[in-house]
């Protein structure tokens, strides 16, 4: 990556600023003593790493040594919150370079439309140029996309308070825009390489393959490239059904040769899931799999599962481990290291470049040039074969920490070493969005029927050329019955041909039969016949139908591949011209997190829970201290003041960044009464742009109101109206995702005076 440092320009700027905060006439009004004028504090330290159509900057950050970069504030809205970062071109060449490769204004967001409404940057300044784009965050690293490669262009830093208010000097940098120089020699240096530079919504299907489980929220099954020429991986956990192990899964549709005494290299563009029981695996397998039955949140040494044989990269917050899954199916991890303490903190939304040489003998990993991990693996641990790779981003339960669902971000992936198969796959589905499972069970005589629409003429288009159609589809037990499939079972092939169904791949060695366990998912693969020109087909142009006739098994992930030769491939229809693509922009929103943290001297906690069974009252009486936190949380009760970095907030981990908190709301009700209740205080936080986080300390008069039992409820609000998400780690138990923003979540309080 090239890097540009600080040589900033400072411009010279003083305010007056006034405060906000407003109360029902006849209540308790919260106070807050603001000084008249101040000067601008110092201009940030900036650091401007370019890459490939995207920019990483660092703002007032240790790199070497992040930890414990938090945000201190005392709970004055007048506490330093964050940043607001503002980026433009600075020619014309470069405008309309940068409008060519995006016409949306989303900033560093992968979904952000708050950011579309103009920011009162007055009084510094209201004269930013055409083009320009802006986001505000209490990150110390965000990345600009998509920026035009070798133009020229500005960056602005300058920090903002708790009430958008901006309080430091801005500094400002000129810098060339995304840098091609490394991927453009990864392109031309490796087997394979995919950089998603593809416009918003399917990946290269000939490339890459999606699949679920039946534990994942069918509406978060999602993979897709964004505006911003990076791919996601969206997950969230299902918990109305059986299991609670999460699966939204990528199969690289090209094998990589493992030999001895050569080190292959694998590279990928990475962020890392920061939300509490989220993961992601990058898995070598030595059988094909969409899915992996391997799935352990915890890690746990000798944690058993299929495929056996692979080698596994796993990612869970800071945490970075390579295992080896042995013959017999038993997972060992070979190292671990805290990428935080190795100064290469996981920040949500900020790829880091991963580079990794896997053998025979061991493994090393770069993250952005640096080694993390170096570690031998035992002779014949790590066998020689043709490996498959396949991306699971996994999640175990996330709705018990309030995460319904959550993103990965991704880019440049690839890897070197021969062809190990050249052939093109064309690859037709049942559909895109949501989940195709069914059940067959023969008790009831239910046998499904899955349809897949083929518009192609699917014969190979040169001569001497034979290409093979498979299908392909996943068994998995919906429910606690077991899965059987007997040597009689078959699928029924649109009415006519009759194609014996498979066991469950098992492929340990010495054979293990106690490694296939209720509820692990299964790719099966049924070889449908061959295509040659001008020949027959087992399939029809247009509607499909697969029924299949099993004693006891769900199915899911129905498709179809037909692999060809090279050269021989006919013209291709890809499932998302034929089936709805939903977009992310589609998901229920996630708004910022609000919460009261501490009511008195009693913190919030689990007593007070929507979910606890009666909760629990705080008492309280005369004047009553409110904490208040929006868009983040602290570090914990004994240290309140201490707000996270990177931030942990439902919002940025669905969407990629905030945008920002332009009202933060008190309000109080008798228990019982139409809520939200009477206003209690108003806080306006977009004073110039919308804050990126807050912690407010309010006084609170009991005195004003009768005896009684109560409840309080805070609420934020963004630029474009979204509203908060209650944050105190029950929500999504309470409310479905589509309810969260906005939810009424109040806190019990009983006044007596």
């Amino acid at each position: 990556m090239n890097a540009v440092l600080v040589g900033a320009r400072r411009l010279s700027a003083r305010w007056l600023l006034c405060a906000c905060l407003l109360a029902a006439p006849a209540l308790a009004r919260a106070e807050f003593l603001f000084v008249d004028g101040f000067d601008a504090g110092p201009a940030p330290v900036v650091r401007v790493l370019r890459d490939d159509r995207v920019a990483t900057i660092e703002m007032d950050y240790n790199a070497d040594n992040p930890w414990g970069q938090f945000w201190t504030m005392s709970g004055s809205p007048k506490d330093d919150a964050g940043f607001l970062v503002s980026w433009w071109p600075q020619t014309a060449n470069a405008l309309d370079a940068a409008r060519a490769m995006s016409g949306n204004d989303s900033g560093g967001m992968c979904l952000n439309p708050d950011h579309l409404i103009a920011p009162k940057l007055a009084p510094i300044p209201s004269d930013l140029p055409p083009g320009y784009k802006w986001l505000v965050t209490a990150n110390r690293r965000v990345q600009l996309q998509p920026l035009a490669n070798n133009a020229a262009y500005v960056v602005r830093v300058q920090r903002v308070n708790a009430l958008g208010e901006v309080t430091s000097l801005p500094t400002q940098i000129n810098f060339n825009g995304g840098d091609p120089a490394r991927v453009d020699a990864l392109r031309s240096s490796l087997t394979y390489f995919d950089d998603f530079n593809l416009p918003l919504g399917a990946a290269d299907e000939k490339l890459w393959n999606n699949a679920t489980v039946t534990s994942t929220d069918p509406r978060f099954n999602l993979f897709f490239i964004n505006d911003q020429f990076h791919a996601h991986t969206l997950n969230g956990t299902r918990v109305d059904n059986t299991g609670d192990k999460s699966q939204t899964s990528q199969r690289f549709r090209k094998k990589m040769r493992v030999e001895s005494g050569v080190r292959r290299r694998v590279v990928f563009d990475m962020d890392g899931p920061l939300s509490p029981r989220s993961v992601w695996y990058l898995d070598l397998n030595p059988v094909s799999t969409d899915t992996t039955a391997h799935a352990s949140f915890f890690d746990e040494d000798g944690a058993a599962g299929l495929p056996a044989g692979v080698l596994r990269v796993r990612a869970q917050f800071q945490t970075l481990s390579v295992s080896l899954i042995d013959m017999q199916g038993a997972s060992h991890q070979v190292a671990t290291v805290d990428m935080e303490n190795a100064g290469r903190q996981v920040v949500t939304n900020v790829r880091r470049f991963f580079d990794m040489r896997v053998g025979t003998d061991g493994v090393q990993i770069f993250v952005d040039g640096k080694s993390l991990i170096d570690a031998p693996f035992a002779p014949g641990a790590f066998a020689t074969g043709d490996y498959e790779l396949l991306w699971v981003g996994f999640g175990y339960n996330t709705p018990k920490d309030a995460v319904p669902y959550y993103l990965v971000h991704w880019d440049n992936f690839g890897f070197d070493g021969p062809t190990v198969d050249a052939r093109t796959v064309h690859n037709y589905v049942t559909r895109i969005e949501g989940t195709d499972y069914q059940k067959s069970q023969r008790w009831n005589n239910t046998f499904p029927t899955f349809r897949i629409n083929i518009p192609d003429d699917l014969r190979p288009v040169t001569a001497n050329a034979t290409a093979e159609a498979w299908l392909v589809y996943t068994y998995q037990m919906g429910d606690y019955s077991g899965l059987n499939v007997l040597p009689t079972d078959y699928v029924k092939v649109n009415g006519a041909g009759q194609f014996p169904l498979p066991q469950p791949v098992n492929n340990s060695v010495p054979y293990t039969a106690s490694l296939v366990q209720w509820g692990m998912p299964h790719t099966a693969r049924i070889k449908l016949g061959n295509l040659v020109q001008g020949g027959g087909s087992p399939l029809l142009v247009g509607n499909n139908t697969f029924q299949f006739f099993v004693d006891n098994a769900g199915l899911l992930n129905a498709h179809v591949e037909v692999l060809y030769p090279p050269g021989s491939a006919p013209a291709y229809t890809p499932p998302s011209a034929l089936h709805h693509f939903p977009l992310h922009a589609e998901l229920p929103r996630i708004g910022p997190p609000a919460r009261l943290q501490r009511i008195g001297d009693t913190d919030v906690g689990e007593p007070q829970h929507l979910s606890a069974n009666p909760p629990t009252r705080i008492t309280v009486g005369g004047t009553v201290p409110l904490n208040v936190e929006v868009g983040n949380a602290s570090w914990a009760g004994w240290a309140p003041q201490l707000m996270h970095m990177p931030v942990v907030s439902g919002e940025v981990w669905s969407a990629g960044g905030t945008a920002g908190i332009a009202t933060v709301e008190v309000f109080i009700r008798p228990t019982g009464g139409v809520a939200p209740g009477t206003r209690l205080a108003l806080i306006e936080t977009a004073r110039h742009v919308p804050a990126p986080q807050g912690r407010y300390g309010l006084q609170f008069d009991s005195a004003a109101f009768p005896n009684g039992d109560y409840d309080l409820f805070v609420q934020a609000t963004t630029p474009s109206g979204l509203k908060s998400v209650p944050s105190y780690g029950d929500e999504v138990h309470v409310f479905d995702a589509a309810a969260l923003s906005g939810a009424y979540y109040p806190i019990p309080i009983r006044i007596q005076n």
